[in-house]
């Protein structure tokens, strides 16, 4: 199913992981069909704008803004994508993905229904190019600044052989270049436990 055209998805973080996360993970209808599934992590060594790059297949909400001090138009674009965390061994993630890696900007935050219990999580983090890769030499690099909100179940679904199951909010902003990392490409960070807050 799919929404109509003009409609405007603005899902809640409880929706998010209730509506569509944990319908997804037992196999249950969803909603609508905004939600797209890839792989980001690893992904075959491919960047952000190497996954998502059919605008008809991959439904991005186009949002232009004026800014009011540069009076120059900011355009931003959203996407909602499932996908699944790379473990790199033991209790450790990986978030390396083409030239560089999704690196953690805020501490995990709960995410709690209304009843103030705890039914999920949520951190931001950003794509960052790695300073030991050639194309970090080709400053600016334009090919957009890329944010995203990855939310995960409390009782996480996890596989094996592919690791936990997550939604991610993508935003990029094109007006802005990507972010260039002055750590090496490896991103391994260990996988948090409930008790854990901080991003390492």
């Amino acid at each position: 199913m799919t929404v109509p055209t003009g409609y405007l998805f603005r899902p809640t973080d409880q929706e998010l992981l209730l509506k569509y996360l944990d319908k997804k993970i037992t196999d249950e209808a969803l909603p609508c069909g905004v939600v797209i599934e890839r792989e980001i992590y690893g992904s075959g060594d491919k960047a952000p704008w190497q996954i998502f790059t059919d605008e008809e297949e991959d439904p991005w909400e186009i949002c232009k803004t004026k800014d009011k001090k540069t009076n120059l138009w900011k355009t931003e674009g959203t996407i909602y994508v499932f996908t699944t965390l790379i473990k790199a061994g033991g209790k450790k993630i990986s978030r390396t993905a083409g030239y560089g890696s999704w690196h953690g900007e805020t501490a995990r935050e709960d995410v709690k229904n209304d009843k103030d219990i705890t039914i999920g999580y949520k951190r931001m983090l950003c794509f960052e190019i790695a300073a030991d890769e050639p194309i970090a030499m080709d400053r600016p690099v334009k090919k957009s600044h890329w944010i995203m909100h990855e939310y995960s179940l409390r009782d996480g679904n996890t596989d094996e052989s592919r690791g936990e199951y997550v939604l991610c909010r993508i935003k990029r902003i094109d007006s802005k270049n990507t972010k260039i990392s002055s750590r090496k490409r490896k991103n391994v960070e260990a996988a948090l436990t409930d008790d854990d807050l901080a991003v390492l």
